[in-house]
């Protein structure tokens, strides 16, 4: 296990941020995205108010990983409600980084009088699902066929966990 800093994201980290990121659009598996993201348009992600916050995991000067929370809908009734994401650098998965990161949205949606918290996971990624049941997380339903990826129909897990 590393033990990481893990700290409200500055605009500083943009770049790393993006590089995480970018690297799992290379590989696929966890994002139907397929467009790379640039630091500038993390940067303004970075900025957006509540519900939207952005964490990294730092040890040595270094951007472990990142996880964010953002609307889950524009509409009213959904104002307690976010959806979560966290991705870490290749080399440093399996370490309790997303663990650590984890832990600091769970605090971050209590704080912030959060109240549902959404994860939307390819369901191939039984490495995302376990690690989110274990933080208390919920399969409550799949979306079939849902997204396209590398030639194939893909299946969306809809997760869901309740702040008390």
């Amino acid at each position: 296990m590393i033990e990481a800093k893990i700290r409200k994201a500055v605009a500083d980290d943009a770049n790393a941020i993006a590089d995480i990121y970018n690297h799992h659009i290379e590989i696929g598996g966890s994002t139907f995205d397929t467009k790379t993201w640039a630091a500038t348009d993390v940067g303004q992600l970075i900025e957006k108010p509540p519900p939207n916050a952005w964490f990294v995991a730092n040890s040595d000067h270094k951007i472990l990983g990142w996880s964010a929370t953002r609307p889950h809908s524009q509409r009213h009734g959904y104002r307690y409600t976010c959806e979560t994401a966290i991705y870490l650098h290749p080399n440093f998965t399996g370490r309790g980084i997303g663990d650590q990161l984890q832990t600091k949205i769970e605090e971050y949606c209590r704080q912030v009088g959060l109240h549902h918290a959404v994860a939307k996971i390819i369901s191939d990624n039984h490495r995302s699902i376990s690690f989110h049941q274990r933080h208390g997380y919920e399969i409550v339903g799949v979306q079939k066929e849902i997204g396209r990826m590398e030639g194939r129909w893909c299946d969306v897990t809809i997760m869901q966990r309740i702040f008390e």
